[in-house]
């Protein structure tokens, strides 16, 4: 059954009036840009979108893990919610889509758009199943997936040109960019030095890494120029709104794969000058990645499919209405390399972390197994809950879940979050989550079990 979206259109029928959308996503980056502060890395492109619009300083994704942070900002509901709860592929538990008609490419084909995927899409398997017309930039099967950014301009401008003018556009964008094998397509960058994450220790081993990474960044800063560039020359960037970000943090140790700050925060710039969007502002507010999703359908008047869980950020880059400061946002984790289910929330000042199963590591992921000794902190748990005031202690580095000053806050911490959950029909409320592959291995192991009785 599809989705139903009421369309609100200003002159009915008229669709050179409804803007086009471009959502950008990158892999891996966190906010780890110049207009965050970051002066290690060349970033002039990402400057040029602060001053177009607004940039979130204290934006977060919902999520520490690729699939499932796509799939969350995508559906704008949480991936315990929306069924990715893991990676896709048999062999990282066949994770996959339950909502894909709430995707933002079929909702908005089922509006009259053309939707269309540059570069990789890695919410399902099949970049058609979730409601793609066509691709660029890729092999045009699958998630699209496999090429850098060097050369999306040109794509991107060779389609713009021959395609009709009186049919609006939503153009997801993804990339590799900067996911790790980050000299695949780019050299280390460390004219400008190298940043030193404090949460590891000081060694040439993490700067030559970290030089790395900040050489892919600047291949991904030059490929979202190839990308401003290729609109602005086909005209009409006025009336085209612009959603640039990552899925989640960036891919080092005690970061990516964590519910630390490392971990789920990322970049946010929004754009759209043709709706009196405000230009190179800043917003401080805490918001989430799926407050992205009633904040794109909004602005293109087309209702949001029922049960989203954001709010339009519509108040906080000048497209009018009144805003509710959020109490917290909520992270999650379930399935990466393995089972590892924890929910958290974090506050203006507080992060809150509750681990649900026997998993006593901080960072579990496969990639951070031979990088352990870069820890500054323990790598070991040592309690099931965790808190932490980010004011006083920003590393997150002092647990003060057992303090007796901190108790009532510690559970009043777990009561919102039991409440979160119940309200978004959390699934590890009812006992450990089973992957679909686990699900579907017992079914035929089951069936095989009967045969010859």
């Amino acid at each position: 059954m599809g989705v139903e979206c009421r369309i609100h259109r200003g002159h009915p029928g008229a669709h050179m009036n409804r803007p086009n959308v471009v959502v950008f996503i990158s892999h891996d980056t966190g906010r780890f840009l110049s207009p965050y502060g970051y002066d290690t890395v060349d970033t002039p492109n990402f400057e040029r979108l602060a001053r177009m619009g607004t940039t979130f300083d204290r934006a977060y994704c919902t999520t520490p893990l690729c699939a499932p942070a796509r799939a969350a900002l995508l559906t704008g509901l949480y991936p315990h919610q929306n069924g990715m709860m893991g990676l896709p592929g048999d062999m990282l538990g066949g994770w996959d889509l339950r909502t894909k008609e709430r995707h933002l490419a079929n909702v908005f084909a089922a509006n009259g758009y053309e939707s269309v995927l540059c570069g990789f899409e890695h919410e399902t398997t099949d970049f058609a199943s979730v409601g793609f017309e066509t691709s660029l930039h890729g092999p045009g099967t699958g998630h699209n997936g496999g090429q850098s950014l060097a050369g999306v301009g040109a794509d991107i401008s060779a389609w713009l040109a021959g395609r009709p003018g009186d049919r609006p556009f939503y153009l997801q964008i993804g990339c590799h960019e900067t996911h790790r094998e980050w000299t695949k397509d780019a050299e280390p960058f460390s004219e400008r030095g190298v940043w030193k994450a404090p949460y590891l220790i000081d060694s040439p081993e993490i700067d030559r890494e970290m030089a790395e990474q900040q050489g892919a960044i600047n291949a991904l800063d030059r490929g979202v120029g190839e990308v401003l560039d290729s609109l602005e020359a086909a005209g009409g960037m006025e009336n085209t709104i612009l959603v640039f970000t990552t899925d989640h943090g960036i891919d080092f140790p005690r970061a990516k794969g964590t519910l630390f700050d490392p971990g789920v925060e990322v970049f946010l710039f929004v754009a759209w000058a043709g709706g009196g969007w405000e230009r190179g502002t800043r917003s401080d507010e805490l918001v989430s990645h799926v407050d992205l999703y009633p904040t794109i359908l909004g602005a293109c008047g087309i209702e949001p499919p029922s049960g989203a869980v954001g709010q339009a950020l519509q108040p906080l880059v000048g497209g009018g209405g009144a805003w509710t400061p959020r109490e917290a946002v909520y992270h999650e984790k379930t399935y990466h390399d393995n089972y590892d289910p924890m929910r958290a929330l974090r506050t203006d000042r507080y992060r809150y972390i509750l681990n649900f199963d026997a998993q006593t590591l901080y960072d579990v992921r496969i990639a951070t197994a031979p990088r352990y000794t870069w820890f500054r902190f323990p790598i070991r748990k040592s309690e099931r809950e965790e808190l932490y005031d980010l004011h006083a202690d920003p590393d997150e580095s002092n647990n003060l879940a057992r303090d007796p000053a901190h108790q009532q806050l510690r559970q009043r911490f777990k009561e919102h979050l039991a409440r979160w959950m119940a309200q978004t029909n959390d699934p590890l409320l009812d006992g450990p989550v089973a992957s679909p592959y686990h699900l579907r291995i017992c079914s035929e192991m089951k069936e095989l079990s009967r045969e010859g009785l």
